[in-house]
C-alpha cells in the first residue's frame, strides 16, 4: 500500500511540475513578462503541491519548478533564479509543514510571509556578503507590490481550489504528512 501512495505522490508531483513550467508560459503568452510578476504563476503549483503531497515534496517542487522552467524556457532569468528556487522551496515546504498543524488559510499566509522572509534573506545575503549590487529592501518591496494581484489571487482561490481538487482527483485524502 505504501509503494502505491508513493507512485500516486510521484506522478501528482509530477504532474504539478509540469503545471508549474506551462502555467507561467501562457501567462507570459498572454500577458507579456510583466504578467509573471504580476500574476506569480509558477508560485500556485509549487502551493497546491506543498499542501497536498507534504513538505519533502513542496519543498523539491520549490526547487525543481524554477530550475526546470529556466532549463527549458530561459525563464526564470538566470539573474533571479536562485532567490526563486529559495523562495519558492520555502513555499512548498512550509505549505506541506504548517498545513500539518493548522488550517489552510493560516498556513497559506505563514508560509507566504516565510517565503518572501527567504527572498528578502537571500537579497540581503547577496548584496552584502557577496558585495554584489542587490538593493534587498527595494527588491522585495517592489517584487510585493508588484505581486499583490497574484498574493490576493493566491489568498482566494488556493482555499477555493484545494478541497475541489482533494475531492475530483481522489488521489488524496488529509493533508500529506
Amino acid at each position: 500500500m505504501k509503494k502505491t501512495a508513493d507512485i500516486k505522490k510521484i506522478a501528482c508531483g509530477g504532474m504539478i511540475l509540469a503545471a508549474g513550467v506551462l502555467l507561467p508560459q501562457v501567462f507570459h503568452l498572454l500577458g507579456g513578462a510583466q504578467a509573471g510578476g504580476m500574476f506569480l504563476p509558477m508560485h500556485f503549483p509549487v502551493i497546491i503541491g506543498g499542501f497536498f503531497l507534504g513538505p519533502v515534496y513542496g519543498l523539491l517542487l520549490g526547487v525543481l519548478t524554477p530550475v526546470l522552467s529556466f532549463l527549458l524556457t530561459g525563464m526564470p532569468p538566470a539573474a533571479k533564479l536562485a532567490f526563486m528556487v529559495l523562495e519558492l522551496a520555502t513555499y512548498g515546504g512550509a505549505c506541506g509543514l504548517f498545513h500539518r498543524k493548522m488550517n489552510l488559510h493560516l498556513s497559506l499566509v505563514l508560509a507566504m510571509l516565510a517565503g518572501r522572509a527567504v527572498y528578502a534573506l537571500s537579497l540581503f545575503v547577496a548584496g552584502n556578503l557577496l558585495h554584489l549590487n542587490v538593493p534587498a529592501v527595494g527588491a522585495v518591496t517592489a517584487a510585493v507590490v508588484t505581486g499583490l494581484p497574484g498574493i490576493t489571487l493566491q489568498l482566494i482561490l488556493i482555499p477555493a481550489l484545494e478541497p475541489l481538487l482533494r475531492r475530483a482527483s481522489g488521489l488524496f485524502g488529509a493533508p500529506a504528512q
